[in-house]
């Protein structure tokens, strides 16, 4: 006898809407497609009602309780839409710049070595500036190693 498959996910409620976000902040899914959608959920919501509504059922307490719960949701994609648009990145000035590129130099001259050493690298860094630790820290790096098998 054939097994049959699961066809959907068991998510609660929570764990939906952080998937969402997650999804969202990725830029998996767009912000405004989550709006569309529960839009496109309360109407059909909508449309629902007022069929029950019109085949005379007591839907007033269903109506009432359904809304309360969609209406905050599109809200809540409204401003998830505004948050999550494209904004402009802001410029930063030469200097800055520098001073960024100069540590990224600083820290990949460092990462190689061993932690007394980068102690030392440290120290020229505070007297003498990144430069300095730089070509300290490169020139280190270069010279063999004394102890180990490479003097054998």
């Amino acid at each position: 006898m054939r097994r049959r498959r699961k066809s959907g996910l068991n998510l609660s409620a929570d764990d939906a809407r952080r998937a969402l976000a997650f999804m969202v902040s990725e830029g998996k899914v767009a912000a405004k497609d989550v709006v569309k959608a529960l839009e496109r959920r309360q109407k059909l919501i909508r449309e629902i009602t007022d069929r029950l509504a019109a085949l005379g059922e007591s839907a007033t307490g269903l109506v009432s309780r359904v809304a309360k719960d969609v209406k905050p949701l599109v809200q809540r994609g409204r401003r998830a839409a505004k948050a999550g648009r494209k904004r402009a990145k802001r410029a930063i000035s030469a200097a800055t710049r520098a001073k960024y590129q100069a540590q990224g130099r600083y820290m990949a001259a460092v990462r190689q070595l061993s932690k007394p050493t980068r102690a030392k690298i440290k120290k020229i860094r505070e007297k003498s500036g990144v430069d300095a630790a730089v070509k300290a820290a490169l020139a280190l790096a270069r010279k063999p190693m004394r102890h180990g098998r490479e003097g054998r």
